[in-house]
């Protein structure tokens, strides 16, 4: 399978409003899209095997095998990194809460003191980190469009991280929402 996500250049470490979808941040003058996918790929993630992809933002009840990540710019689509063994995290109360209590416990210092996020949303960093943090709080997986949604939403066995290669045959593959099947 393969899922659409945020593009970065930093590696998914920390947001850098590069795509117009996402969650809108403004100040009524400037807007900045944050992904919450944007952090994939900090050690706290990595260490814990969490992430966050915007196709399990409905709800997925298989174990997926292989799930392929790519970004697309105008052009070209990018696949950039492979997961194994994908499943969506239960929307379930008790077991956010031990995510957000056990392996994220880390995660708020982080993105509040993420100097590369600071720098990339200058006069919008407080607003995107209220918004972050009202997703960090928040108990829903399954959300709808720019809903509010707790910051991981899969877990996954193995991650193989790639340089990003393009992918012509990719280029139609539009939806965050939708799981595309390996052809």
């Amino acid at each position: 399978m393969r899922a659409k996500t945020y593009r970065s250049t930093n590696g998914w470490t920390a947001p850098q409003s590069l795509s117009t979808f996402g969650i809108p941040v403004t100040n009524g003058k400037k807007t900045k899209y944050l992904g919450l996918e944007e952090f994939n790929f900090t050690e706290i993630y990595k260490k814990h095997k969490l992430a966050f992809i915007p196709a399990f933002s409905i709800e997925r009840d298989a174990v997926i095998p292989i799930v392929k990540l790519f970004y697309s710019v105008p052009g070209a689509t990018f696949h950039y990194a492979t997961l194994e063994n994908v499943r969506q995290i239960p929307q379930n109360p008790l077991i956010i809460q031990a995510i957000r209590d056990n392996q994220l416990a880390d995660m708020v210092d982080f993105v509040e003191n993420n100097a590369a996020f600071k720098q990339n949303y200058g006069i919008l960093f407080n607003p995107a980190v209220d918004i972050w943090n009202n997703c960090f709080a928040s108990n829903v997986i399954i959300a709808d469009g720019v809903d509010t949604r707790f910051v991981v939403n899969v877990y996954y066995e193995k991650l193989y991280s790639i340089q990003p290669h393009n992918n012509v045959e990719w280029t139609n593959l539009k939806r965050v929402r939708s799981l595309y099947p390996d052809t």
